[in-house]
């Protein structure tokens, strides 16, 4: 595998345990939480449409209480990966779709979009930089 193969395959890891924290954040956000340190850079910036996010504490509150808060339940499924590597930063594109149970209803919820993150290679690894989540128009 080249090592820009292998730097992708990181950044796609490191997607997919975002997913997974934000997912079992629904069922235990002490677990979300401490899922989630390893992911976003301390200067991390996210954009998910109710105003700009500044920093990881803002990202995971915002994740394990107004995302997973309400929900017994959450699943994201990414699909359409593309990941360009350059150096010690990268861009990554995905749709998504995400399902959950509301706590008050028992409805079923299906969020479609995409995401466009932002990422930078440093000592601790790769770390989320920014991630912009749009729904369709």
């Amino acid at each position: 595998m080249s090592d820009a193969a292998a730097q992708a395959l990181a950044v796609a890891n490191l997607k997919a345990r975002y997913c997974h924290a934000a997912d079992t954040a629904a069922a235990d956000v002490v677990v979300a939480q401490a899922m989630f340190a390893d992911v976003f850079a301390a200067d991390f910036v996210g954009d998910y449409g109710y105003g700009l996010l500044h920093g990881p504490a803002a990202i995971t509150d915002f994740l394990c209480d107004a995302i997973a808060g309400g929900s017994v339940w959450m699943i994201h499924m990414l699909h359409s990966p593309r990941i360009e590597v350059d150096g010690d930063h990268a861009t990554g594109e995905w749709v998504v779709t995400a399902q959950s149970e509301r706590r008050e209803t028992g409805e079923i919820s299906t969020v479609l979009g995409r995401y466009s993150d932002v990422f930078r290679l440093g000592d601790d690894g790769w770390r989320i930089t920014r991630i912009e989540f749009t729904r369709p128009a």
